[in-house]
């Protein structure tokens, strides 16, 4: 049982149990979901922790339960569970046929070996001989691909890289309350609008202004969804309380003070008069943006003296900082509620935004063999990287023995012999002995782009396909061209 073998984790023969390591995003984490059934949207992915964080007491008072112990915290709930509660459906489902494979594989082995021992058996010089041949087909290893999220964060508590949805609540290693940065982020993101407005030229003036409407309409959009977020919750911890749904409230500071008082908590206590007021003409602002297209009504001009009916409302990018900030301050208010003591500064502040696509590359000489989910030795992963590096289309192209031999003219020779034959007994190449050569020449399958296109380029085919099927599928042609394809796809 050669291939179950390798997923044995103890027992052995009709008592052995195995294990499969759920695939992971491009990025590495893994799909986790909450058994909870009313923590929208449940799914949410658990990455590696930064080596070099150092987590300090003033931290551990927030937190839920000890960092890298085998419980998850669910980060829309709070709900804490075994780990294995929080296993995502479909790794379940990628085990079961993983294990499917290897012991379907196994099965064929053993047969082929029956039946070639009968062959052997059987005499030359019957009369009657009886030889038996058994042929199959290769049976491809089952591929699994994973996304990443948007919102990718590192807990400022514990130093665990994590992603959700949008928004939570809780780092799911430790517990800790994450409110205050996620809305850090949205805040930062803000700011990289009004930069970028900044830049333009005067002929571009409407743009800018179009650029700064939406910085400004992003912030109230952020913290209308956090305050929300914080009240659900609340209101999760307290059954007894009863309230009528949500509509906008949280876009009218009184309103959404009154929907907080049931707690006997307000969230803009920290506030001084001079900052809610500010705070409430912004508010007012996005509407008039949002709403009226910039242009300014008599309700809005009563509020702000500068403005006159009919004109369009001023955006200057500092108010736009200044509204974010003062957000911030009502957000760590809210996060200082929820965890029950005063959030500590960041301890390790999570990693800025790159600057564009550019900055999610990644040096293929510096690449970590343990990026690379296949059970291989680091001379193949070295090989199977090379061949996916090198190709200029990912196609089941031939490779010279040649060439093999001058990319690794620094590596023994029958080492390179065995990674490769490590790589087709995998079914990621075949190869063909040739005379007067080295290495074989060989042939990478489509299996091969599939296990390291995740890690040299970033994405992998089994996503680039699901798009390309969702372009032809989208009932808008008739039929089809590549160049469209190539088109649309960039």
């Amino acid at each position: 049982m050669r291939n179950l073998e390798r997923l044995r984790t103890g027992g052995s023969g009709s008592k052995m149990t195995v294990g499969v390591p759920p695939p992971r995003t491009p990025s590495g984490r893994v799909y986790r979901y909450s058994p909870k059934e009313d923590a929208h949207p449940r799914h949410f992915l658990l990455g590696e922790v930064n080596a070099k964080f150092t987590i300090v007491d003033a931290a551990r008072s927030r937190m839920k339960l000890e960092p890298r112990s085998p419980q998850t915290v669910c980060p829309y709930s709070g709900y804490v569970g075994l780990d294995a509660e929080f296993n995502h459906p479909d790794d379940m489902k990628a085990a079961v046929e993983l294990v499917k494979h290897a012991a379907m594989s196994d099965v064929e082995e053993m047969l082929a070996s029956a039946f070639k021992g009968l062959n052997n058996r059987s005499s030359r010089n019957s009369l009657v001989r009886i030889e038996a041949k058994v042929s199959s087909r290769p049976r491809p290893k089952p591929r699994f691909s994973r996304r990443d999220l948007l919102r990718e964060m590192e807990c400022d508590h514990c130093g665990r890289d994590y992603g959700v949805y949008a928004i939570a609540l809780f780092c799911p290693d430790c517990g800790a309350p994450n409110l205050r940065l996620h809305f850090s982020r949205e805040c930062k993101l803000v700011g990289e609008q009004v930069e970028l407005a900044d830049t333009l030229s005067s002929d571009r003036q409407e743009l800018a202004y179009r650029l700064l409407g939406n910085a400004h309409e992003d912030v109230l959009t952020a913290f209308e969804a956090t305050l929300k977020v914080a009240y659900h919750y609340a209101l999760s911890q307290r059954p007894e309380i009863k309230a009528k749904p949500v509509k906008n409230e949280f876009q009218n500071v009184d309103f959404g003070r009154d929907r907080f008082s049931a707690f006997d908590f307000d969230p803009y206590d920290n506030l001084s008069a001079d900052e809610l007021a500010v705070l409430r003409l912004n508010i007012q602002k996005r509407h008039i943006i949002g709403h009226n297209l910039g242009v300014v009504d008599a309700k809005f001009a009563k509020q702000a003296t500068d403005a006159k009916i009919g004109e369009t409302v001023h955006l200057i990018g500092q108010d736009i900082i200044q509204f974010a900030s003062i957000g911030q301050k009502v957000i760590d208010r809210l996060d200082e509620w929820i965890g029950g003591t005063t959030s500590p500064k960041p301890l390790n502040p999570p990693a800025p935004v790159p600057d564009g696509p550019a900055a999610d590359k990644k040096d293929n000489q510096q690449m970590s063999d343990t990026e690379i989910d296949i059970d291989v030795s680091s001379l193949a992963k070295k090989i199977g990287t090379w061949i996916a590096t090198t190709s200029e289309f990912g196609l089941p192209d031939p490779i010279g023995g040649n060439d093999i031999e001058q990319a690794f003219a620094g590596e023994e020779a029958r080492l390179v012999e065995e990674a490769l034959a490590e790589l087709e007994a995998e079914g990621l190449l075949t190869s063909t002995a040739l005379m007067n050569a080295k290495f074989p020449r060989v042939r990478p399958t489509l299996d091969l782009f599939a296990v390291f296109d995740p890690v040299v380029v970033g994405f992998t085919p089994f996503i680039d396909a699901g798009e390309l099927i969702d372009l032809i599928l989208d009932g808008t042609m008739d039929s089809v061209r590549l160049s469209d394809l190539h088109e649309k796809t960039g």
